[in-house]
């Protein structure tokens, strides 16, 4: 077991203590006990209960707009860093700012958390209302008057629609987060169309639940259009500015979910007038030019135009008819003498056509007759050349004994005078080249 000297005891606390907290860290409490040294300022936060205390200071070179006299016996928010002097083992606050705890705070954090929720645009989203909603959310406290005072204004401004209550804490630590487990239940069930979130007056502090900043962001999120009727005419909460639309009262939140049922009613009976006023001018016109079209009639008697038409027109298909026939006829004539005139014609090419057809056998055989001919002689011919070809060829004519005497570039040399201008002549025989040389004369 080590066994601590004071000071490595006293050294272990401080920096175990200093590594506890994040800073600056927020305590509440009353201060008691003030006194100023040497421009110094100590004093000491306790609990309502009066049972634990802590010991605070502020150091005179630090923060001097601070007058701790101002507040003494009130209850503070006091922001600071947790210090333990290791010399006396002694555990203290160093504070860096004192503000009064009740709505004066509560609306400066309220405040802090409006500014920063508005700068990511969380205030923007809005939603349209349905102006017709069929099923109607109220999120709300069970039995509570906000619900009563929503319910009994539904009922006489609009029975017509559904109301579903989604009961929840309202006031309280554990309120913002049934509230906001409560919304989310609603987004998913997906039940109704709009959602009123109503609770009655109360302080700033009753009202602190619908200042939560998740709350603030469920409420702006959610896919169903809402409503906010908290508190009374002068109660503005974040939650006012996170809706859809935000009412002074949960009365007022009822009267905007829904339209006037008697308002509607006048409606609907002004365009049952408006239609039946329509109907009948429209019948009173019509019925006009019926009339005047009777009388048209009347003046221009279309049934003996009719039947005029019709003795006419009975005239005019017969002679029609008639005309038809005798072109039928005529054609029926004049295609019978071309038919007879073409078998004529037809049995004159048979004719003519059997008597080219024996001339053209005569004269195809006397054509194959010389055709033989001419391949018979042209077979000889090509023999004879073939033989004559062959017998030029200088190759054989070399192996009779002859030869071709070339240069040394294989040029035909065809005169002695030329054989002597080259000191090196290939001589070409019927077998292979044979190299001379002429020898140069000594002087």
């Amino acid at each position: 077991m080590k066994i601590y000297t004071v000071s490595e005891l006293n050294l272990e606390a401080r920096e175990a203590m200093l590594l506890a907290f994040e800073y600056p860290i927020s305590v509440k409490g009353e201060i008691t006990d003030y006194r100023t040294s040497k421009g110094h300022q100590y004093f000491k936060l306790r609990d309502q209960n009066g049972k634990y205390t802590v010991d605070c200071v502020i150091w005179k070179n630090e923060y001097l707009n601070i007058k701790v006299s101002d507040y003494i016996d009130m209850q503070v928010i006091a922001s600071a860093k947790v210090d333990f002097y290791s010399g006396f083992g002694k555990f203290q606050l160093n504070v860096s700012d004192i503000s009064e705890f009740g709505d004066g705070f509560l609306k400066k954090e309220i405040e802090r958390l409006k500014s920063k929720l508005s700068k990511e645009g969380i205030f923007d989203l809005k939603k349209d209302i349905p102006m017709f909603p069929v099923n109607i959310g109220v999120l709300t406290a069970k039995d509570s008057h906000a619900l009563k005072d929503v319910c009994s204004k539904l009922q006489e401004k609009y029975p017509l629609a559904r109301v579903y209550v989604y009961p929840s804490t309202v006031q309280g630590a554990s309120a913002p987060m049934s509230l906001a487990k409560m919304l989310n239940k609603i987004n998913k069930d997906n039940i109704v169309d709009v959602l009123l979130i109503v609770r009655g007056g109360g302080s700033l502090q009753d009202l602190m639940a619908f200042n939560d900043e998740n709350l603030v962001r469920e409420i702006s999120k959610s896919r169903i259009p809402t409503i906010t009727g908290i508190g009374h005419k002068p109660d503005i909460t974040l939650a006012d500015y996170a809706a859809d639309s935000a009412q002074e009262t949960p009365t007022a939140a009822a009267i905007k979910a829904v339209p006037d049922c008697n308002v509607l009613r006048q409606d609907i009976y002004q365009l049952d007038i408006t239609i039946n006023r329509a109907q009948k001018q429209r019948l009173d016109y019509l019925s006009d030019k019926i009339k005047n079209i009777f009388s048209m009639l009347k003046i221009n008697a279309p049934d003996k135009k009719v039947k005029s038409f019709q003795r006419e027109f009975k005239v005019s298909l017969d002679l029609i008819k008639n005309l038809i026939i005798k072109m039928i006829k005529n054609t029926q004539l004049s295609l019978d003498n071309k038919i007879l005139h073409r078998k004529q014609v037809h049995q004159m090419m048979r004719n003519k056509n059997f008597t080219h057809s024996k001339n053209i056998s005569n004269d195809l055989k006397i054509i194959k007759r010389n055709i033989s001919d001419k391949v018979i002689h042209f077979s000889e011919l090509v023999k004879l050349k073939t033989k004559q070809i062959h017998q030029s060829n200088p190759k054989i004519i070399l192996k009779k004994g002859y030869a071709i005497i070339r240069d040394k570039k294989y040029r035909i040399i065809k005169n002695s005078v030329l054989a002597k201008n080259n000191d090196h002549l290939k001589i070409e025989m019927a077998d292979g080249y044979v190299d001379v040389y002429r020898k140069k004369k000594k002087t």
